[in-house]
Protein backbone atom coordinates (compact mmCIF):
# COMPACT_ATOMS: atom_id res chain seq x y z
CA UNK A 1 0.00 0.00 0.00
CA UNK A 2 1.23 3.65 -0.29
CA UNK A 3 2.17 5.91 2.19
CA UNK A 4 -1.01 7.66 2.32
CA UNK A 5 -3.57 5.03 2.34
CA UNK A 6 -2.29 3.63 5.25
CA UNK A 7 -5.52 2.49 7.56
CA UNK A 8 -8.14 4.39 5.54
CA UNK A 9 -11.12 2.89 3.20
CA UNK A 10 -10.06 3.08 -0.36
CA UNK A 11 -13.77 2.71 -1.27
CA UNK A 12 -13.88 6.49 0.11
CA UNK A 13 -11.91 7.62 -2.35
CA UNK A 14 -13.85 6.94 -5.12
CA UNK A 15 -16.77 8.21 -3.53
CA UNK A 16 -15.66 11.20 -3.17
CA UNK A 17 -17.60 14.15 -4.72
CA UNK A 18 -15.91 15.29 -7.05
CA UNK A 19 -17.27 18.49 -8.05
CA UNK A 20 -15.28 20.31 -5.11
CA UNK A 21 -16.59 23.10 -2.61
CA UNK A 22 -19.33 25.87 -3.77
CA UNK A 23 -19.86 23.58 -7.25
CA UNK A 24 -23.66 23.26 -8.10
CA UNK A 25 -25.12 20.95 -10.44
CA UNK A 26 -26.75 22.77 -14.21
CA UNK A 27 -25.47 23.20 -17.63
CA UNK A 28 -23.01 25.89 -19.15
CA UNK A 29 -24.09 28.01 -22.00
CA UNK A 30 -21.33 26.01 -23.79
CA UNK A 31 -23.37 22.81 -23.27
CA UNK A 32 -27.07 24.73 -23.68
CA UNK A 33 -26.13 26.27 -27.47
CA UNK A 34 -24.68 22.82 -28.10
CA UNK A 35 -27.59 21.04 -27.77
CA UNK A 36 -29.95 23.82 -28.92
CA UNK A 37 -27.51 23.50 -32.40
CA UNK A 38 -27.72 19.62 -32.40
CA UNK A 39 -31.25 19.88 -32.32
CA UNK A 40 -31.87 22.99 -34.48
CA UNK A 41 -29.84 20.57 -36.84
CA UNK A 42 -32.04 18.01 -36.62
CA UNK A 43 -35.19 20.05 -36.84
CA UNK A 44 -33.89 21.62 -40.14
CA UNK A 45 -32.53 18.65 -41.77
CA UNK A 46 -36.16 16.97 -40.68
CA UNK A 47 -38.88 19.86 -41.94
CA UNK A 48 -36.65 21.08 -45.07
CA UNK A 49 -36.84 18.62 -47.65
CA UNK A 50 -40.91 19.05 -46.81
CA UNK A 51 -41.16 23.01 -46.73
CA UNK A 52 -41.33 23.11 -50.73
CA UNK A 53 -43.82 20.07 -51.09
CA UNK A 54 -47.02 22.48 -50.78
CA UNK A 55 -47.42 22.67 -54.89
CA UNK A 56 -46.65 18.59 -55.32
CA UNK A 57 -49.30 18.14 -52.62
CA UNK A 58 -51.92 20.34 -53.94
CA UNK A 59 -51.14 18.47 -57.80
CA UNK A 60 -51.59 15.18 -56.51
CA UNK A 61 -54.47 16.19 -54.29
CA UNK A 62 -56.18 17.70 -57.37
CA UNK A 63 -55.32 14.31 -59.53
CA UNK A 64 -56.64 11.84 -56.76
CA UNK A 65 -59.59 13.99 -56.75
CA UNK A 66 -60.42 13.50 -60.21
CA UNK A 67 -59.67 9.93 -60.30
CA UNK A 68 -62.11 9.38 -57.38
CA UNK A 69 -64.65 11.39 -59.67
CA UNK A 70 -64.04 9.41 -62.54
CA UNK A 71 -64.49 5.38 -60.33
CA UNK A 72 -68.02 7.25 -59.08
CA UNK A 73 -69.29 8.00 -62.70
CA UNK A 74 -68.10 4.69 -63.49
CA UNK A 75 -69.81 3.00 -60.53
CA UNK A 76 -73.18 5.06 -61.00
CA UNK A 77 -73.07 4.28 -64.62
CA UNK A 78 -73.01 0.63 -63.84
CA UNK A 79 -75.30 0.43 -60.83
CA UNK A 80 -77.66 2.90 -63.20
CA UNK A 81 -77.42 1.30 -66.58
CA UNK A 82 -77.15 4.86 -67.50
CA UNK A 83 -74.28 7.37 -69.04
CA UNK A 84 -73.04 9.73 -66.93
CA UNK A 85 -70.10 12.30 -68.03
CA UNK A 86 -67.08 14.27 -67.23
CA UNK A 87 -66.71 17.79 -69.09
CA UNK A 88 -63.32 18.90 -68.51
CA UNK A 89 -63.74 23.11 -69.47
CA UNK A 90 -59.94 24.72 -69.52
CA UNK A 91 -61.28 28.06 -70.09
CA UNK A 92 -62.58 27.57 -66.16
CA UNK A 93 -59.88 25.53 -64.75
CA UNK A 94 -63.00 22.97 -63.61
CA UNK A 95 -64.39 19.76 -64.90
CA UNK A 96 -68.54 19.05 -65.07
CA UNK A 97 -69.65 15.78 -63.67
CA UNK A 98 -73.07 14.77 -64.66
CA UNK A 99 -74.97 12.12 -63.79
CA UNK A 100 -78.54 11.29 -64.81
CA UNK A 101 -80.19 12.88 -61.52
CA UNK A 102 -77.07 15.26 -60.63
CA UNK A 103 -75.04 17.85 -62.06
CA UNK A 104 -72.32 19.21 -60.49
CA UNK A 105 -69.00 21.28 -60.81
CA UNK A 106 -65.41 21.04 -59.49
CA UNK A 107 -62.69 23.36 -59.77
CA UNK A 108 -58.96 22.84 -59.63
CA UNK A 109 -57.08 24.39 -56.72
CA UNK A 110 -55.68 27.35 -57.07
CA UNK A 111 -52.04 27.32 -58.70
CA UNK A 112 -53.40 23.99 -60.33
CA UNK A 113 -54.15 24.03 -64.64
CA UNK A 114 -54.71 21.42 -67.38
CA UNK A 115 -51.59 20.65 -69.52
CA UNK A 116 -53.15 18.08 -71.47
CA UNK A 117 -57.06 16.31 -72.81
CA UNK A 118 -56.90 14.38 -75.19
CA UNK A 119 -60.74 12.85 -75.01
CA UNK A 120 -63.19 13.49 -77.97
CA UNK A 121 -64.42 16.93 -78.26
CA UNK A 122 -68.37 17.23 -77.98
CA UNK A 123 -69.29 20.99 -78.58
CA UNK A 124 -65.91 22.21 -77.98
CA UNK A 125 -65.34 20.52 -74.34
CA UNK A 126 -63.09 17.20 -73.93
CA UNK A 127 -65.67 14.63 -73.09
CA UNK A 128 -65.28 11.24 -70.97
CA UNK A 129 -68.37 9.42 -70.79
CA UNK A 130 -68.97 6.09 -68.56
CA UNK A 131 -71.64 3.90 -70.84
CA UNK A 132 -74.43 1.95 -68.66
CA UNK A 133 -71.72 -1.23 -68.74
CA UNK A 134 -68.98 1.26 -67.06
CA UNK A 135 -66.94 1.18 -69.99
CA UNK A 136 -65.26 4.87 -70.77
CA UNK A 137 -66.56 6.38 -74.99
CA UNK A 138 -63.16 6.39 -75.18
CA UNK A 139 -59.74 5.93 -73.32
CA UNK A 140 -58.12 9.14 -72.98
CA UNK A 141 -55.62 10.98 -70.33
CA UNK A 142 -55.82 14.45 -68.45
CA UNK A 143 -53.16 15.90 -67.37
CA UNK A 144 -52.72 18.39 -64.45
CA UNK A 145 -49.23 21.12 -64.15
CA UNK A 146 -48.77 23.26 -61.06
CA UNK A 147 -46.90 26.51 -61.17
CA UNK A 148 -43.65 24.94 -60.93
CA UNK A 149 -44.03 23.01 -64.08
CA UNK A 150 -44.40 19.62 -62.47
CA UNK A 151 -46.86 17.60 -64.12
CA UNK A 152 -49.24 14.42 -63.36
CA UNK A 153 -51.47 12.96 -65.68
CA UNK A 154 -54.61 10.81 -65.16
CA UNK A 155 -54.50 8.23 -67.64
CA UNK A 156 -58.34 5.76 -69.13
CA UNK A 157 -57.66 2.82 -70.48
CA UNK A 158 -59.73 2.15 -73.52
CA UNK A 159 -62.84 -1.06 -73.06
CA UNK A 160 -61.72 -1.83 -68.93
CA UNK A 161 -62.19 1.80 -67.89
CA UNK A 162 -59.19 1.26 -65.92
CA UNK A 163 -58.02 4.91 -64.39
CA UNK A 164 -54.56 5.30 -62.82
CA UNK A 165 -52.20 8.24 -62.30
CA UNK A 166 -48.64 8.33 -63.40
CA UNK A 167 -46.13 11.35 -63.19
CA UNK A 168 -45.11 10.59 -66.96
CA UNK A 169 -46.88 11.51 -69.82
CA UNK A 170 -48.51 8.15 -71.76
CA UNK A 171 -46.91 7.53 -74.94
CA UNK A 172 -48.56 8.35 -78.19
Amino acid sequence: MREGMKGKDRSAVFKRDRRGPGCRWGLTLIELLCVLAIISLLLLVGILPGINRGGKRRLETAAWQLVSEMRLAQQAALATGLTTRIEFRRGNNDYKVSYPEEKYTIRLPEGIGYCYINFPEVASLPLLEFKGTGAPNRGGTVGFKNGDNEKIYIIVTPATGRIRVSDRAPAA
